[in-house]
């Protein structure tokens, strides 16, 4: 009997410091001591409103959440998100009749400052690029045709998954690759594909019996039956690694159009299947659809009868949509977005997604976003190097939660290996968006009926997933497979040390 791989070790980067304070924050913690300590002598008051102060700034910094978010971080989100509703920055129109410049049907918030550009690469492939101008990357999106893992064998599995970690070691080493993403969307299949098939391929010589069969699929089979689209995007820093100058997007066309052939023959060998690029227009009608899925059939019949949809990148956002702090309406559709607050702790198998994965009756259309943001060999060793330390160090200091604090340290000793005989070290997240279109009458009930169904499927997989609160607008496109890395977008990025 084969014995069943697991896999695991998943640890969130953590910096040495005084119990939940990180190291720069335990710094400022002895600069107010030390500051107290010399002022209380000379008076009194004085030292013990210095100390007031010091724990007015540090205690948000030292109470944190199940999912590792200190106190600050959700003060902050909760004022930005007054702030932001006050303003009226939860509501974007767009279109003939918006403020819009041209009339577009922009890409809200983070994407709108983005423009599509259409290559070829090194087979003859149109691929479409978008260029996100306010941090100067450029992404790419290939469609796989995963094979699944329902009648495999398990050693094709375990090859798979060792293909996939070979995959995401090497990307390590892309020349200015920022990050990755594979996107899963289970949406319901509109029939016309289906439609298509069997009107063209029907003989004039066939039975009765045989037309009557075909005629009863054509018209009961799509309606049970989703289809599954997998997505990889890719995200390319414009800066060049010589000097480090902005690259025009007719270089990074030609430089990433080189990679996409070699990129896809790898992929094939993970169980991704024939993997291609996305052209603009392909690009633009996922998105559309996502944000308008009553456009899916209109779409599918395009396809079918060999025509172009003729979206452009300024039709695919939404018309309408309004943001709330945990749901998110947008043409004719209400999504809830969901983030990955802690991995699975202890071992996995490499079915761990299978439920997460699959279709739902209570929801429409769901995508499961995972996001990849490969360290550089040199950059992993002294992150590995770093982590080992300052778990060491918890085990030193920390009275309550030893045992905690024991396997957090086994567990950087392991990483610290592993790394040293050569393998990768990734930044790796999850966001999950269910979809259900408007109705009327039991809209509210199939909102929270989808939102049980996503917590029902993400518990075998012992995800902690938490609601993207306040932030819903934007994790629903980084769950769109276009490469919208969201701590690549933040305001004010923190140096990869104090992360």
């Amino acid at each position: 009997m084969q014995q069943l791989r697991t896999y695991g070790n998943f640890r969130r980067p953590r910096s040495a410091g005084l119990g939940g304070l990180g190291l720069v924050p335990t710094g400022v913690l002895f600069i107010f001591l030390a500051a107290a300590g010399t002022a209380a002598p000379l008076d009194m008051m004085v030292g013990v409103l210095i100390l007031l102060v010091g724990a007015i700034v540090l205690v948000p910094l030292a109470v944190r959440d199940r999912y590792g978010r200190h106190l600050g971080t959700l003060m902050y989100s909760r004022l930005a998100w007054g702030v932001g509703v006050m303003k009226g920055q939860n509501v974007y129109r767009s279109g003939v009749l918006s403020k819009v410049p041209g009339g577009k049907s922009l890409l809200p918030g983070l994407a709108m400052a983005s423009d599509m550009y259409e290559a070829t690469d090194g087979l003859g492939r149109p691929f479409g690029m978008i260029h996100y101008h306010d941090v100067e990357q450029y992404a790419v999106t290939i469609a796989c045709s995963s094979q699944g893992g329902s009648l495999v064998d398990q050693a094709d599995v375990d090859s798979w998954v060792a293909n996939w970690g070979q995959f995401m070691r090497t990307m390590s080493g892309e020349p200015s690759l920022v990050g990755f993403q594979v996107v899963v969307e289970v949406a319901p299949d509109s029939g016309e594909k289906l439609h298509n098939e069997i009107t063209h391929q029907a003989s004039d010589s066939a039975s009765r019996l045989a037309r009557q069969v075909m005629a009863d699929i054509d018209r009961d089979y799509p309606s049970g039956s989703p289809t599954i689209n997998t997505y990889l995007s890719l995200v390319y820093d414009a800066s060049s690694a010589i000097g480090r100058s902005k690259r025009a997007a007719a270089d990074m066309a030609v430089e990433i159009g080189r990679r996409l052939p070699s990129l896809t023959a790898r992929l094939a060998t993970t169980g991704a299947g024939a993997c291609a690029p996305l052209s603009a227009t392909e690009i633009a009608e996922v998105v559309r659809t996502a944000y308008e899925p009553g456009v899916s059939q209109l779409i599918d019949q395009a396809r079918a009868a060999g025509r172009d949809s003729g979206l452009t990148w300024a039709q695919a956002g939404p018309t309408t949509h309004v943001a709330k702090s945990k749901s998110y309406w947008h043409d004719g559709a209400t999504s809830v977005t969901w983030m990955m607050g802690e991995a699975p702790r202890g071992e996995v198998f490499s079915d761990v997604l299978r439920n997460l994965l699959s279709a739902h009756g209570d929801i429409d259309r769901k995508r499961v976003s995972l996001i990849y943001r490969p360290h550089s060999p040199a950059e992993a060793a002294t992150i590995a190097d770093r982590d080992f330390r300052a778990a060491r160090s918890r085990t030193e200091t920390t009275r309550n939660g030893q045992a905690h604090a024991e396997t957090e340290y086994l567990a950087a000793a392991q990483t610290r290996q592993e790394e040293a005989r050569g393998a990768g070290l990734t930044l790796f997240g999850l966001v999950v968006t269910a979809t259900v279109l408007d109705d009327e009458d039991e809209e509210k009930s199939r909102v929270q009926a989808a939102e049980v169904a996503v917590e029902n499927l993400s518990a075998p997989a012992r995800i902690a997933l938490r609601y993207a609160w306040g932030s819903q607008d934007a994790g629903f496109l980084a769950a769109l497979p276009i490469g919208v890395i969201l701590p690549e977008h933040v305001t004010l990025k923190l140096p990869k040390t104090l992360k």
